[in-house]
């Protein structure tokens, strides 16, 4: 029915499908992308029954008492820790009136800017999938290597900063002590940008 892209900096992809609920034919919007896009455009988390929970109500995760959304969260930063990368997947249901009503509020999705807006509310986590790319066995002694000859390796990513540490430090790029040291030594892009102001 609709595809709506991923980019690099939505940083989300959707597909909308027919879906069939009680007899009734419904258009369901399928999300996945980076948790930290999406959390904004929740509005509940489903359970194994598919019950849908609002993101405030009390629950516990590993013992801790937190929220649902909290706990969601706390999912993200286990993963990211062993450096997987994570992956938040979404679902919203609508009338197909309510679907084609918004098409045609959007230029019919002509444009692949026009269908964003189907993402817009409503999302409801089902979700997080932990996804890891293995180092290679000779990366840690590489970079061991050109360290000798005086080069320092950054590392540049998109991913959420606690799978880069972890992904930096399986790699020997850095050091715990150097993270304790220096508040520089890993930081986001919008850490960055605040520190020395966006380049023209």
């Amino acid at each position: 029915m609709a595809v709506v892209e991923f980019t690099s900096k939505r940083k989300r992809a959707s597909v909308v499908v027919k879906h069939t609920i009680n007899g009734t034919e419904m258009a369901r919007v399928y999300t996945k992308g980076a948790p930290d896009m999406l959390f904004p455009m929740l509005s509940g988390v489903l359970d194994s029954d598919m019950k849908s929970h609002p993101l405030d109500e009390a629950t516990t995760y590993d013992g801790e008492a937190t929220t649902e959304i909290g706990k969601l969260n706390l999912v993200v930063k286990k993963f990211a820790k062993q450096a997987y990368r994570t992956i938040l997947i979404c679902k919203k249901d609508m009338t197909l009136d309510e679907f084609n009503r918004i098409k045609a509020e959007n230029n019919d999705f002509e444009k692949a800017a026009d269908t964003e807006c189907l993402e817009e509310g409503g999302l409801e986590a089902i979700g997080i999938f932990g996804l890891q790319d293995p180092l290679r066995e000779s990366i840690k002694d590489s970079i061991a290597e050109v360290n000798k000859a005086g080069i320092q390796v950054i590392m540049a990513t998109g991913d959420n900063i606690d799978t880069a540490i972890a992904i930096s430090k399986n790699a020997g790029i850095i050091t715990e002590a150097q993270l304790k040291a220096s508040e520089f030594s890993a930081m986001t892009g919008a850490d960055f940008r605040a520190y020395v102001g966006e380049l023209k």
